[in-house]
């Protein structure tokens, strides 16, 4: 290894007791996607970790969002504020670190706690994902900036409180962020235990079906009753079957509710859908069908409503990309890693930033594994692991590999 970067190791290094008590608090605050209050404290400790390190740091109030609830009635829904931290803002040679600090675990959820499963294995809400991540980011960050090269690049850090949702406040604070940058790390959880990273994303949309009858006494006025349930029923039923129409479309009916008293026909039930594709205009394909299956279900006395959006558009890699995750390898070899990358189902902010082409590495974070379960967790010497890959890969970049992203 080149002498000028053992400095930035050692930092990480000796940082490795701190990275795990960090870990320690902010796992445990609750910070699920709907817990405001949980996100406000995650927000506060973020913004006193960066204060010593950024030259500025700004609060980004996300906006309340319309949303379709499970008793079909669209409500507006509030988001927890994004932080975004900025390190030579002047500079135009610049990267963008990003992550999330909200968890699919809400204040009800029974998965609160750590666990030492043994002295390498940590259970708990949010180790992975990612919480862990954030550790990494920072300490990466913190190395970075004992490199003597480190005043030629600057970066911002963009940490967001709806990813587990799809971003739906934040995602078009990415969107219009990604033109700034020449390249994008995100600090997802790695694809597999032994540090695979993601390359191609499928896309995702979330749509609600809202069906609609007429409400009656069940005993008394059973045939004047229209039940929505049982119409929703055969709506879902030709939606589920649009799976395996079309090469890697996914369609799952992941929720659904209806009814009240069950003396009352219901007159409202609702579904919720899951959609994954793999190329942008499944996205056409799919809308093409949905709106077939309501042409061709409408019945008299009863009505049909689609909402929703494809937030997480298709991820492609790029050659700008492939480029970026060649110069990932190459920071792997000099810590004796040896670094592969596979395609995912699953979508992440890496989906919104690299839509228009901007080179995006989007699984940085930690090992481990489990995610969204109550068996969540984390390699703990992945911590070191993984911040000396990003310290080294930013110090590669900052000495002129972030011009070679885009060489033709």
């Amino acid at each position: 290894m080149n002498p000028s970067l053992q400095p930035l190791i050692n930092a990480i290094t000796n940082g490795q007791q701190t990275m795990i008590d960090q870990l320690h608090d902010w796992c445990e605050i609750n910070s699920g996607t709907t817990h405001l209050a949980g996100l406000a404290q995650m927000h506060q400790c973020l913004q006193q970790a960066y204060t010593p390190l950024a030259d500025e740091i700004q609060t980004i109030t996300s906006p309340s969002i319309p949303t379709v609830d499970m008793t079909g009635d669209t409500i507006l829904q509030r988001y927890g504020d994004a932080i975004f931290i900025r390190k030579r803002p002047e500079l135009k040679r610049r990267i963008l670190l990003s992550g999330h600090m909200d968890t699919v675990y809400g204040i009800n959820h029974a998965f609160q706690k750590l666990t030492y499963i043994n002295d390498n294995h940590l259970n708990g809400p949010g180790v992975a994902d990612m919480k862990g991540g954030l550790v990494v980011m920072l300490h990466a960050l913190q190395a970075f900036e004992t490199f003597d090269n480190c005043k030629s690049m600057g970066w911002d850090v963009f940490i967001n409180a709806d990813e587990e949702i799809g971003s739906l406040a934040s995602g078009s604070q990415l969107h219009a962020m990604a033109s700034a940058y020449q390249a994008a790390l995100v600090y997802e959880p790695a694809m597999t235990a032994s540090g695979t990273l993601a390359k191609n994303r499928k896309g995702s949309g979330k749509i609600t079906l809202v069906a609609t009858g007429k409400a009656a006494h069940a005993g008394r006025a059973f045939d004047e009753g229209r039940n929505a349930i049982c119409y929703l029923a055969e709506i879902i039923t030709a939606v589920h079957a649009l799976n395996g129409k079309r090469a890697g479309v996914t369609i799952n009916v992941g929720k659904i509710a209806g009814g009240e008293a069950l003396n009352v026909v219901p007159d409202k039930a609702v579904a919720k859908l899951d959609i994954r594709i793999s190329q942008p205009d499944d996205e056409a394909w799919v809308r093409h069908e949905l709106d077939l299956i309501l042409r061709e279900m409408k019945r008299a006395d009863y009505a049909l409503t689609i909402h929703g959006s494809f937030d997480r558009p298709v991820k492609r890699v790029n050659s700008a990309t492939q480029r970026l995750f060649e110069r990932v390898q190459c920071a792997g070899k000099l810590l004796g890693l040896t670094l592969d990358w596979q395609d995912s189902g699953g979508c992440c902010d890496g989906n919104n930033l690299s839509v228009y082409g901007l080179p995006v590495i989007d699984t940085l974070g930690v090992r481990g594994g489990n995610i969204h379960s109550s068996d969540e967790y984390i390699l703990i010497d992945s911590l070191i692991e993984r911040a000396s890959l990003s310290a080294l890969l930013l110090a590669d970049l900052a000495q002129g590999g972030l011009e070679e992203l885009s060489a033709s």
